[in-house]
């Protein structure tokens, strides 16, 4: 491909169009006006012009007709000390999201014009420009780029998945015997939570060392062996970031108790009130104590939004910052493919401490020890957090674009009831990027709920808040449930509404993240306070014995399910027991029964796993059809395909819901037909939604309690007036 002048990129737009400060520092509208627009450029000016990104350093816009577009990207820097930069295009024209290069103001070597370009992640170097023709994300994957986009991530705690030697904990050795069960899962990435040397008074999120594997698990180089045997399955691995704190036995906070100046500045430090008799604020952490707690060695109080062996970080210390990078490098370096960043809404706090507010909900609650009771004005969403995210970002694009590395991926765990607060995570703006998943608990926020409340109005009612939120620019995700919160199968008002979350879950657009077990549909263990040496997480009698019992976060831990084999359902086979009980339910849900079964929540589960990998379930457009007491329905569609996924909302014994479709959808030819794709596992064969591949017609879809279909219109979806903008 040869080179052109980057000025004649700027003759695609309109003269009319433009304005002086669109194209300053790369040409003039006078200058514009002289030339003239060559041959080889000259296709590329066709239908429509659409302004994209303009900023100081960047012109761009789009061309387009309804079959074709193309997006100009001018850089206006001619400084060559300038800055790699990054910016996402994706939003700003219809479903597109991916590019390939078809004209450049510089040579191009084959690799590059032939490489697809996510518009998520366009960088930008100094004095470029070039045109890139518009695909969809189905159309034109890259698994280099696009990896993170597609396929589900599945969360696994590794102490809780198998165990390879014996003494009751899951180690790496265990999670590689289980590779090809999570490849049949239709997993390519998969996610873990803390895996460094920990005192383990918090699962592993106090750690001792950030740049090694606990002993429990195995050694840095089981971890490589991972790391080579997954991406050898062309499969992916992130892991937990835990920036916000160290273990109180990490030899940083310990050099800073013994007043070493190189460390005391790495925590938060503070003298107290009336000459250190009284703690310096009110500030109740998220672990059930007091922020502060006071050193002998020092004198003087340190802060720890969670328990007080976790100390936390000053990251308005640059060397905490840079510390950091080092970790992310180390991991990186090792071929890591990306980072989850735990608590980052602490991140940061306000430095004038002040005390925080009493919340509305304060007199429901023990101020003494109750996160909720206080509005947590000063020590969370602190704006300082937001940049801390951005600079990671930049980070991770600047080492992928220097090693010739792949996508690295960021997701952010921000567990804000504001959904203004996660969303700004995302980015500050198209050039000002952040994580590219800021994990969406709206769905657990639901489950939540009093089983009376949990139906059809009250999930669309959180899904809605999630779609109306979320930025152009930024990719969906969805979740059911996490380390931190209570199983899906334990939460719904009948353990059949499974499969229709599923559906919610995998068919909606957006990257899913799945937790290990609820793909058979693990239930939680239920912990009583008679049984106290069974607790594990300590944080919970923070709170008083009355609130142990709910506060725990032992019931959904749990170890993984395999058979219903004694001792352990497959998952240790020592004399050992598993450090953590295993559920009461594992005789009868497990995987290997799953796997024997006809029907069940795995098979389906994985069926539709497969189906999101196609248009128009990955990049496709979504809409709500219908929203009721007694259900949910949406649609997806791309080009010609249509799917109708419903969901019947009702507790078993209620009546059947029936439901025309023809009419929701406004299709006025005599009949609108569908085949069935995918089934609830409580759906009767002989019912006419019962077997995959039967005939339908949507004038009249009868469901009964808890079913769930997916059905794929006989139609295009051009013809399907719901589908119209």
């Amino acid at each position: 491909m040869s080179s052109i002048s980057r000025e004649l990129f700027c003759l695609l737009a309109p003269l009319e169009s433009l304005r002086s400060s669109d194209i300053k520092g790369i040409t003039s509208i006078e200058e514009l006006k002289k030339a003239k627009l060559d041959d080889h450029l000259s296709q590329y000016c066709i239908g429509e012009y659409k302004p994209a990104i303009i900023t100081d350093n960047l012109f761009s816009f789009f061309r387009f007709t309804d079959k074709q577009a193309y997006l100009i990207i001018v850089d206006k820097q001619s400084d060559s000390n300038s800055e790699l930069r990054r910016y996402n295009f994706y939003g700003l024209l219809d479903t597109y999201g991916k590019g390939k290069i078809v004209a450049s103001c510089t040579t191009l070597s084959t690799e590059k014009i032939k490489k697809s370009i996510n518009l998520t992640n366009v960088i930008i170097t100094q004095g470029q420009a070039f045109i890139l023709e518009l695909c969809q994300f189905h159309t034109d994957y890259d698994d280099s780029q696009d990896w993170w986009m597609r396929d589900p991530i599945y969360e696994i705690i590794l102490s809780s998945y198998q165990d390879s030697n014996n003494d009751g904990i899951g180690d790496i050795q265990g999670l590689r015997q289980r590779l090809d069960y999570i490849q049949s899962l239709g997993m390519k990435t998969i996610w873990l939570t803390p895996i460094y040397p920990s005192p383990w008074k918090d699962y592993g999120y106090d750690i001792s060392n950030f740049c090694d594997i606990d002993s429990r698990f195995g050694t840095l180089d089981d971890f490589r062996e991972l790391i080579k045997d997954l991406h050898s399955r062309h499969m992916r691995i992130i892991i937990d970031f835990v920036p916000n704190h160290t273990a109180n036995t990490h030899p940083w906070f310990q050099a800073a108790l013994r007043n070493d100046p190189n460390y005391i500045d790495y925590y938060i430090w503070h003298e107290g009130k009336n000459n250190g008799k009284d703690l310096p604020t009110n500030w109740v952490g998220a672990s059930g104590q007091h922020m502060w707690t006071y050193s002998p060695e020092r004198k003087m109080y340190y802060l720890h939004q969670f328990l007080d062996s976790q100390p936390d970080l000053n990251f308005r210390n640059e060397k905490v910052m840079e510390e950091m990078k080092k970790i992310l490098r180390f991991w990186l370096d090792m071929g890591v493919d990306g980072f989850r960043a735990d608590a980052v809404r602490h991140l940061i706090e306000n430095d004038q401490f002040r005390d925080e507010p009493l919340s509305k909900n304060a007199k429901d609650s023990d101020p003494e020890v109750m996160y909720d009771a206080y509005e947590h004005t000063e020590t969370a969403d602190q704006p300082g957090s937001y940049v801390l995210v951005r600079r990671w970002r930049k980070f991770f694009d600047e080492y992928a674009y220097e090693n010739n590395h792949d996508y690295i991926f960021l997701a952010t765990e921000a567990y804000a009831q504001d959904i203004k607060k996660v969303m700004e995570h995302f980015a500050l703006n198209r050039e000002e990027l952040g994580s590219d998943v800021s994990i969406n608990f709206l769905i657990t926020y639901y489950l939540d709920k009093e089983d009376d409340e949990k139906h059809g109005l009250a999930l669309d009612k959180q899904l809605s808040e999630w779609h109306s939120n979320l930025p152009d620019h930024a990719w969906s995700n969805w979740c059911l449930g996490s380390h931190d919160s209570r199983r899906i199968a334990s939460r719904l008002p009948q353990k059949e509404l499974i499969d229709g979350f599923y559906m919610l879950l995998l068919l909606q657009s957006g990257t899913a993240l799945v937790y290990y077990g609820d793909e058979i549909g693990m239930f939680d263990r239920p912990f009583k306070l008679e049984h106290r040496e069974e607790f594990l997480d300590i944080t919970a009698f923070n709170y008083g014995d009355k609130h142990a019992e709910e506060k725990t976060r032992d019931c959904q831990r749990t170890p993984m399910q395999w058979t219903d084999q004694l001792p352990y359902a497959g998952f240790t086979s020592g004399t050992s027991k598993p450090y953590l009980p295993l559920s009461d339910t594992w005789h009868e849900v497990n995987v290997e029964q799953q796997e024997k079964a006809a029907r069940s929540h795995l098979k389906l589960f994985q069926q539709l796993v497969k189906l999101r990998q196609q248009s128009p379930f990955y990049g496709g457009n979504q809409k709500k059809v219908i929203s009721t007491k007694e259900l949910y329905a949406f649609i997806r569609w791309l080009d010609t395909d249509i799917y109708l996924i419903v969901i019947n909302m009702n507790k078993i014994g209620q009546n059947p819901v029936t439901t025309d479709f023809m009419k929701l959808l406004k299709y006025k030819d005599k009949e609108l037909l569908g085949e069935i794709v995918a089934i609830s596992c409580n759906v009767l064969e002989d019912s006419p939604n019962g077997k995959e591949g039967n005939q339908i017609n949507l004038n009249k879809l009868i469901l009964q309690s808890s079913e769930a279909v997916v059905i794929k219109l006989q139609a295009s979806a051009h013809d399907i007036p719901f589908c119209r903008p």
